[in-house]
């Protein structure tokens, strides 16, 4: 039997930090794999986008529909002081124009190395390899049965995570933990994932990218819309605005729905037949296809065409009935969307803990004294950009120090 004050069960971004921040508190970490941080390692293409640029109050609005839940926590832990803690250990930041923020080296290694640093100093043992299964309680003691040994602990921390990205260990554990406290699970959906299309033509143009485009579609009378870079894939679309509109429609994607892309959005609608009656008098003999490559690349340009039986035609002939009809294209691409990617393809779930049943201020269970979550885990997500990294620091903060306070 091994005594703690405080079991973390997970080593993610959200647990690694709530053990750095359990105060002087004996704490432990139990971890499923024989390696810390593994989803942490991926997060921004191996590069860790920490967090997003803002005053503290666009970023927390950035949460909606969890922006209430998250306040306290972000307000706790906001970005500056996230920053300031990797600063003070010798990890410099660097902002890039979308106001994502990385580590200057370009490696998420740094992110956990400096974490387990310091988790060393505060004399932190972690356990790997070890899937806890069940977590019990007994007046103020939880037990914690692993193979061969036992923990025994006054407060238990869950931040095991959601199920996106499996391999990494997220497999939905915590959820059985949470459930057996009595806690509801809301049905985990797939949050920030590529978006499959009815349209098949979306397979010949695997790998295009449009490095600034506007999606949306109504909802119930209401336009929802996401912005910035995306990307054709083998079953529909991808890219940074797909994820972010992909959590838009998380909760109201029905089978074959509409979504218009703006594939010119920096063009006002009022220019863009300008726009193009200026490159075709530029390129008179050119193809149309060729011509309108100067907007957007070759292949998405082709397949306008193709669709509307314009590709032999040169810009020079093109008849003004012509350019209307391209025009509507690139600023209103419309596409049908039958399904998202599976869950296990998503960069982030949705669903997971009920939070009407955590205490925001605390993190602490309403069900159950002493059992605190972080991280993914609750249903809790942002938006693409650093924002679900930083809610994961927030609440492992916050976790970790209402964890070391309630047993003062």
């Amino acid at each position: 039997m091994i005594e703690t004050d405080i079991c973390i069960i997970g080593a993610g971004a959200a647990g690694l930090t709530a053990g750095c921040f359990a105060g002087s508190k004996k704490v432990v970490i139990v971890e499923s794999n024989t390696t810390a941080g593994r989803k942490l390692l991926l997060t921004g293409r191996g590069r860790c986008n920490l967090t997003h640029t803002g005053t503290t109050d666009e970023i927390i609005k950035a949460y909606n529909p969890f922006d209430r839940f998250v306040r306290h926590c972000i307000y706790e832990f906001p970005p500056q002081k996230l920053r300031d803690f990797f600063h003070s250990r010798g990890l410099e930041t660097i902002e890039e124009e979308s106001g994502c923020i990385f580590p200057k080296s370009q490696r998420s290694s740094d992110i956990k190395r400096i974490l387990l640093e310091e988790l060393k100093k505060l004399d932190v043992k972690i356990f790997y390899g070890k899937k806890v299964l069940s977590v019990k309680k007994d007046r103020d003691t939880f037990t914690i049965p692993l193979e061969k040994f036992e923990i025994s602990a006054k407060s238990v921390i869950i931040a095991t995570g959601g199920v996106s990205w499996p391999q990494t260990g997220s497999t939905g554990d915590g959820y059985k933990l949470a459930e057996s406290f009595g806690h509801n699970i809301i049905t985990p959906k797939a949050c920030l994932v590529p978006l499959i299309t009815a349209e098949k033509f979306c397979a010949s143009l695997a790998g295009v990218g449009i490095k600034n485009a506007e999606i949306s579609c109504e909802i119930n009378g209401k336009k929802v819309s996401a912005a910035g870079p995306m990307i054709f894939t083998h079953n529909g679309i991808g890219g940074p605005a797909v994820f972010d509109f992909s959590r838009l429609i998380a909760e109201r994607l029905t089978n074959n729905l509409k979504i218009s892309i703006d594939l010119l959005p920096e063009i006002k609608p009022d220019e863009i037949d300008k726009k193009i009656s200026d490159s075709f008098n530029q390129n008179p003999k050119r193809n149309i296809v060729s011509a309108l490559s100067q907007f957007l690349p070759k292949a998405a340009a082709q397949q306008i065409c193709l669709e509307n039986r314009l590709d032999k035609i040169q810009a020079g002939q093109a008849s003004k009935q012509t350019r209307r009809i391209i025009a509507g294209k690139l600023k209103n691409f419309v596409l049908s969307i039958v399904s998202t990617e599976p869950i296990e393809r998503a960069t982030v779930t949705r669903g997971g803990v009920d939070t009407a049943q955590i205490d925001p201020k605390t993190m602490r269970s309403r069900l159950c004294s002493g059992l605190f979550f972080a991280g993914e885990v609750i249903n809790v997500d942002g938006p693409c950009g650093g924002y679900n990294l930083q809610f994961a620091f927030s609440s492992g903060f916050l976790t970790g120090k209402s964890a070391a306070e309630s047993l003062r």
